[in-house]
């Protein structure tokens, strides 16, 4: 039988794929309506199974907490990727916009591994 994580990657993977032909047809990454919908594709590639699952309720491999906190990370990332590709050429304190953007993401990524390390730990010791 397949999963109900399964289903909904399924659908979330076809909605992505609509979206990044939308996102093609506009062209330039550059131009707002392809920005905004190349964001949501990755969006929804990303988070949008974790997002329906969550707000089902449904902790069947994963808990309904750490879906959210995966669709927190994906959000902030697609939010950093949205502001380098919009203000790419700003320099921020002699540092430019996206190399700051790329290490705010890696140190948040990093810093969510370890909190779920952790989560996972204490669940399993409970």
């Amino acid at each position: 039988m397949v999963s109900r994580d399964t289903i909904a990657q399924f659908g979330a993977v076809a909605v992505a794929m609509a979206l990044a032909a939308l996102s093609a047809q506009f062209g330039d990454l550059n131009a707002a309506p392809s920005l905004l919908l190349a964001a949501a594709t990755y969006l929804v590639l990303f988070a949008g199974s974790h997002v329906y699952l969550a707000l089902r309720g449904d902790g069947e491999a994963v808990p309904v907490a750490a879906r959210w906190r995966f669709v927190g990370l994906v959000l902030g990332a697609v939010a950093a990727f949205v502001a380098a590709v919009r203000y790419g050429g700003v320099e921020v304190a002699g540092v430019r916009l996206e190399t700051l953007l790329a290490a705010v993401v890696g140190v948040s990524v990093l810093g969510y591994w370890g909190y779920e390390i952790r989560d996972g730990y204490r669940t399993a010791r409970s």
